[in-house]
């Protein structure tokens, strides 16, 4: 199983939120979590091709909780694609990260 984290800024309609991904492929399939807002949030998926993934999940805030699909791609340590919500697109890019030498592995959910 592979497992990479990525500082990960998506730009919704409230503007820049920064957070973490963390995705786990297994085979053709892909999990993980999405952390943004203060809320870790699960997702699920599958690997469409080389380094492009479709996942499905839910962005939780503190006065709603919005599902989403997502279509991205990872290239070179680089993560772009975008989450296609009720209330239209959002971009979501991202770089590889390094977890901090004081937690030896990223967040989880």
């Amino acid at each position: 199983m592979k497992k990479v984290c990525y500082s990960v800024v998506l730009q919704s309609q409230l503007g820049p939120r920064a957070g973490e991904l963390l995705l786990q492929e297994d085979a053709q399939v892909v999990s993980g979590s999405l952390s943004l807002l203060g809320h870790c949030n699960r997702f699920s998926g599958s690997v469409l091709q080389s380094g492009k993934y479709l996942i499905s999940g839910a962005l939780r805030s503190p006065v709603d909780k919005e599902s989403y699909d997502a279509i991205f791609t990872v290239q070179d340590g680089r993560l772009s694609g975008g989450l296609i919500t009720r209330h239209g697109c959002w971009d979501l890019t991202g770089v590889q990260a390094v977890p901090a030498a004081s937690r030896l592995k990223p967040t989880e959910c």
